[in-house]
């Protein structure tokens, strides 16, 4: 994987292109729910560290991962289990490279710790967001909360706050109205679920970015945040340039 990040070019739009209003209900006609949401892949900064790993399946076929069979998991010297936790089940899909600012964390499912010895303990997958495989990671659970409404419409993008699309499920490349993916904006840079995005495209030939569509934020990391794309004219890409919608100053 590689995420080509784009330099903030100074062009400014003397025109923008006409937009109506989307729903204020940023789950809109897509019944977005905070599941689809949290299986979305995760861009890393950094490769994880793991403490606790899946050990494999309890089951006779130790190839089939199904969610009516336990996990195994294998345990550590105070590592803190105890029955009834929940955690997110995880694996790095693609190795940060050299120059690349995000690698790529798949989410594969959640499980809640059910019974556990000095050596393993036994999990149950309530979900499952894609195969859980041996050596899947655990990281403490924390609920996706959706958004109610975005952010009032405003007309004004501030170019001055430049982002840039990272990455959709299963590492995505090629977006559209619907789609949920992540952009490089997150605590750090002031973004709040419900914001609104508008994307465009830096063709680099000195010409004016192209407008492609807007986003409402759904949920915010520190270096990164999960969006949903509430209208597009053409299809988004990794590297186009998120800027935020704010309302003028008074």
């Amino acid at each position: 994987m590689r995420i080509r990040l784009i330099g903030a070019a100074a062009i400014w739009l003397a025109a923008f292109p006409a937009w109506a209003q989307s729903p204020k209900d940023v789950r809109g006609p897509w019944t977005l729910t905070s599941t689809i949401v949290m299986c979305t892949d995760v861009p890393i900064a950094a490769k994880p560290a793991p403490v606790l790993t899946v050990k494999g399946i309890h089951n006779y076929d130790l190839k089939l991962m199904t969610t009516s069979a336990p996990l195994v998991i294998g345990r550590r010297p105070d590592d803190g289990l105890a029955v009834g936790q929940r955690y997110i089940l995880a694996r790095v899909k693609n190795q940060l490279e050299h120059g690349e600012a995000f690698g790529d964390l798949r989410i594969t499912g959640v499980a809640t710790i059910k019974a556990l010895d000095e050596v393993n303990a036994m999990a149950d997958i309530d979900v499952a967001c894609d195969g859980i495989e041996a050596g899947d990671y655990l990281a403490p659970y924390t609920e996706t909360v959706m958004p109610g409404s975005a952010a009032p419409v405003v007309v004004d993008p501030d170019f001055t706050d430049r982002g840039n699309v990272l990455f959709g499920v299963d590492n995505r490349t090629l977006l559209g109205t619907g789609d949920v993916l992540s952009i490089d904006r997150g605590t750090q840079q002031g973004t709040v679920p419900g914001a609104r995005y508008a994307v465009y495209r830096d063709r680099r030939n000195g010409m004016p970015l192209i407008y492609l569509g807007e986003m409402v934020v759904l949920s915010v990391g520190e270096q990164t945040s999960k969006v949903v794309i509430t209208k597009t004219v053409d299809g988004v890409e990794p590297g186009d340039i998120v800027v935020p919608r704010r309302a003028p100053s008074k």
